[in-house]
């Protein structure tokens, strides 16, 4: 075991009903909860091709992740821009709203002078 390993955790977790032994520094929560992601995306492949082979179930559990997260990754690239164009419309009415606030200001001095 690695030094970097020694305080990381060990769990023994079963993914298609393989025993696989995982170690990094999770929780047993999150490790059962990646587990049972697994398991139910495989086992609603299984459902749809119950005569797939076990090596190309894998593979299309593995491919139904990575289009998962590619999916999520591009929608949360799109927040961020998202994000980006509403801090600029947000600069740019506050701007606005300033330059508004000094013109009523200004306004209500005049109203003043001449009562």
């Amino acid at each position: 075991m690695a030094v970097e390993d020694k305080h990381k955790n060990k769990f023994n977790v079963k993914i298609m009903g393989e025993e696989l032994v995982v170690v990094g520094d999770i929780s047993d929560d999150y490790i059962n909860k990646l587990a049972n992601y697994i398991n139910d995306i495989g086992e609603d492949i299984i459902k749809a091709y119950p005569r797939l082979p076990r090596q190309r179930i894998l593979g299309l559990i593995i491919i139904n992740i990575a289009d998962e997260y590619f999916k999520l990754k591009r929608r949360y690239e799109q927040k961020l821009k998202d994000i980006k164009l509403l801090e600029g419309d947000n600069k740019i009415l506050k701007e606005k709203f300033n330059k508004l606030r000094k013109e009523y200001q200004e306004l209500l001095a005049l109203l003043e002078e001449v009562d």
